[in-house]
């Protein structure tokens, strides 16, 4: 919305501390485990911006809990599958030589917004090495939430997600809604789909790159709106707002096994 407009609708400045009080107003406490996803154009005016977000975050929760971004690089992908937009077929051969392989610490996030693209790139946070659908993490259980994301689902059983839903992790939605909402991906292999499609991804194997097969489900969340206001309805959920930003903050382990049973019918 621009800076001009978020001053204009601000009566008084967010801050790090004012955010990390509507936190705790809100529920998340020092110690909770909270996945983030977020816009922050949606919000009124933040002094500091992103950083002060992550800090308000990092503040609510302390270190002896977590806070965690999903990190998605979904440009490192086979060109031959890309649709919106495609690019010239005869452009793919320079895109499987040239395109860097994946770097946990020098891959930058694709179209997940400044707050993320920030975080990763913060003291103390971890980011997992799945070459497209990373996660990054700070906090007490940081290692454990990011180590063994296997290369095939990246948001399956061996992924950040289900270690999320383990922890019994708090998703908080700013300025977004349930089609950002990526634990709703595992809530998808909850509810046994199977339908498959290999992709690939360039990484370093053994000292150089090479554009690696794996599986995944073929992931729609063309659906999640509307599960996740179904679930809103059906649990009474009321909307609120953070920084002045749309919000929304829900147990993830609930959530999960609501859509598990939706998407399974």
């Amino acid at each position: 919305m621009g800076e001009k407009r978020a001053i204009h609708r601000t009566k008084i400045p967010n801050t790090v501390d004012s955010i990390c009080k509507e936190l705790h107003t809100l529920g998340i406490t020092a110690g909770d485990t909270v996945i983030l996803h977020s816009a922050l154009g949606q919000a009124g005016w933040v002094c500091g911006g992103d950083i002060a977000v992550i800090k308000a975050f990092q503040q609510a929760v302390t270190e002896q809990g977590n806070l965690v971004m999903p990190a998605q690089s979904t440009n490192l992908s086979d060109p031959a599958t890309w649709r919106n937009p495609a690019v010239p077929k005869s452009w793919w051969p320079t895109i499987y030589e040239e395109m860097p392989a994946y770097h946990p610490d020098e891959t930058p996030t694709f179209f997940m917004g400044v707050i993320p693209e920030t975080f990763r790139k913060m003291p103390g946070v971890k980011r997992s090495l799945h070459p497209k659908y990373s996660f990054c993490a700070w906090g007490k259980n940081a290692a454990f939430i990011t180590e063994k994301h296997a290369l095939n689902f990246g948001f399956g059983e061996q992924s950040p997600l289900a270690r999320l839903y383990e922890l019994k992790a708090k998703i908080v939605l700013l300025g977004v809604d349930h089609d950002k909402n990526t634990s709703l991906h595992f809530a998808e292999h909850q509810a046994g789909i199977r339908k498959i499609r290999q992709e690939k991804s360039p990484i370093i194997k053994n000292g150089s790159k090479v554009w690696q097969a794996y599986d995944e489900l073929a992931y729609n969340s063309d659906s999640f709106i509307k599960v996740g206001r179904q679930y809103e309805q059906e649990k009474g959920h009321q909307p609120t707002k953070l920084a002045g930003a749309p919000t929304k903050i829900f147990d993830m382990c609930d959530l999960i096994d609501y859509a598990a049973l939706v998407i399974s019918e």
